[in-house]
């Protein structure tokens, strides 16, 4: 048995807590498990596991030990599989996090196609408007809106999400239009706490910038919700231009401010830094840039 087959055999006797079960899951004796792990615990000039004859615990090295090497087999682990998949059709589980309705209107069909192309791949999606961890909670990429805060994971960006300011033709006839960003502080702003910062939006005209503290009765959370609200009269939204796209082509809103560019966001997808990228994983990625490629 070579060191990493040892560790392996020292993790299962840790999390199984018996040399019996150990030696069974890796398909050798007890005895030759415990000679195994004796010759590792020389090679460590430590002591790593108390044995009883009812119990095996874990020694203080032993528990340092583990939290070491976990990760570090894991990521072995996936490395492995990702130089046996070379050539190879994708298979295995794809757990993707993304938001409640880019990923019901947008997501969905994308991950359709990839599903009917890679036969072999099951896709487990969770949808979410909050921010997963995606190491603690087990997911293989997630797919966000925004501008992202620095952190461990590793972005890569998709495509321009570019945002719409609209309203009905009705709100727009009773209240008139706008001719400039500042006029939004006498309107009716419907607010999406979905955004980072839901009651400022930005602007921009050439170099021209502007910052506008909005305000209004409602409050809700979700671009397609925003919508719907604007194309009932109750106020401006200013949302992703994907959620506004049907409500734009039937004419129940109307472009607002068509001078001023909104503040856009980014399509990204981000992952553990970690964590070695499975197949499946890179051509998912590989998948959604190719059908973001015209933008959202």
């Amino acid at each position: 048995m070579d060191r990493i087959d040892s560790l392996r055999l020292f993790i299962s006797v840790a999390e199984l807590g018996s040399f019996t079960k150990a030696a069974e899951k890796e398909g050798m004796t007890p005895g030759a498990a415990s000679k195994q792990i004796t010759a590792l615990e020389t090679r460590m000039q430590a002591r790593l596991l108390e044995r009883t004859t009812r119990s095996v615990r874990l020694t203080d090295a032993g528990q340092a030990l583990l939290e070491r090497i976990r990760p570090w087999l894991s990521e072995f682990d996936q490395i492995e599989e990702g130089f046996a998949e070379e050539g190879a059709a994708p298979v295995g589980i794809l757990r993707i996090s993304a938001p409640v309705d880019f990923g019901a209107r947008i997501l969905m069909p994308v991950i359709a196609d990839f599903m009917r192309q890679w036969p072999s791949v099951d896709v487990r999606v969770s949808m979410a408007d909050r921010m997963v961890d995606l190491v603690d909670e087990g997911f293989d990429l997630a797919v966000r809106i925004g501008h992202l805060s620095d952190s461990s994971l590793i972005a890569k960006k998709i495509a321009p999400a570019c945002m719409s300011v609209v309203a009905s033709p009705d709100y727009l006839a009773a209240t008139g239009n706008l001719k400039h960003p500042l006029d939004l502080v006498s309107h009716d702003c419907i607010i999406d706490r979905n955004k980072p910062a839901p009651q400022l939006w930005k602007f921009s005209q050439g170099a021209e910038t502007e910052e506008v503290k909005i305000s209004g009765r409602l409050t809700l959370n979700g671009a397609t919700a925003a919508i719907e609200a604007a194309a009932q009269g109750l106020g401006i939204a200013c949302s992703p231009s994907w959620a506004a796209r049907e409500a734009l082509a039937d004419g129940r809103v109307v472009p607002v401010l068509t001078q001023w560019e909104p503040d856009h966001r980014d399509l990204w997808t981000v992952f553990p830094s970690n964590r070695y990228l499975a197949q499946r994983v890179r051509l998912f990625v590989d998948h959604l840039a190719l059908s973001f490629k015209d933008g959202l």
